[in-house]
């Protein structure tokens, strides 16, 4: 990363021949230039010495955001779904998918796997589930709000994304992060909400901006919630 004297961060520059003006950008508490591929040192040097006492903001901020704790991985722990705690239990009997009963979490495991195996499987029993309750949540919900526009997606998929929450490509497919399952059920409606809108404003111009507040007037608590809480959807 380069090094510019007086600055209190590193940043990471990436070229790239399709770019056609410089961004900086912050996220996740990392800082990076975004610039065409001959853009030189001492005009990307330029802009970030202009912004940072923007970016030590901006990093502040994230920095005072809460994030979720670790987890151990066994019996008692609780688990977020749809904004409500479950609590995590461990039963012996042949493997089993992850079942969610109550207000519980039940996973079936081999009375001989012990210790770090154990714990592994459980994560992984955890990941699978939470991928295909995503899966359905985000499908119906989705579906809800492409009627509501009169438009339909060529497909609806969760993915593993670290550093964003949806997206629409121009063809129509949408793709969600599948933590979000964690979180309040109003947040992922006002992901799906601003991924749909997509299909008609492929840009965040006002327009598009009016269209996600027709489908949802609220969506600015929504978003702030994200903007907040965005690192405790874990697991």
């Amino acid at each position: 990363m380069p090094k510019i004297p007086d600055l209190d961060f590193d940043f990471e520059v990436k070229r790239s021949a399709r770019r056609k003006t410089l961004c900086l950008q912050i996220r996740d508490g990392h800082v990076q230039v975004v610039v065409p591929t001959r853009t030189p040192d001492r005009q990307i040097n330029a802009l970030v010495k202009k912004h940072k006492d923007w970016v030590n903001k901006k990093l502040g901020e994230q920095l005072a955001r809460p994030k979720a704790a670790p987890k151990a991985y066994v019996a008692g722990e609780r688990f977020g779904y749809l904004g409500a705690e479950h609590r995590l239990k461990i039963v012996e009997g042949a493997h089993w998918p992850l079942e969610r009963v109550g207000q519980e979490l039940v996973v079936t495991l081999p009375a001989r796997l012990q210790g770090a195996a154990r714990c592994s499987k459980v994560k992984e029993r955890l990941h699978e589930w939470y991928l295909l309750a995503a899966l359905e949540q985000f499908q119906e919900r989705t579906d809800i709000y492409s009627r509501r526009l009169g438009v339909t997606p060529t497909l609806v998929q969760v993915k593993s994304y670290k550093r964003r929450w949806g997206s629409c490509s121009t063809g129509g497919e949408i793709s969600y992060n599948w933590r979000l399952v964690i979180g309040p059920a109003e947040v992922m409606d006002y992901v799906v909400a601003h991924e749909v809108s997509h299909m008609l404003e492929h840009n965040h111009s006002p327009a598009f901006w009016r269209i996600v507040e027709d489908l949802m007037p609220n969506y600015r608590e929504q978003q702030a919630w994200l903007n907040k809480f965005g690192g405790m959807l874990a697991i």
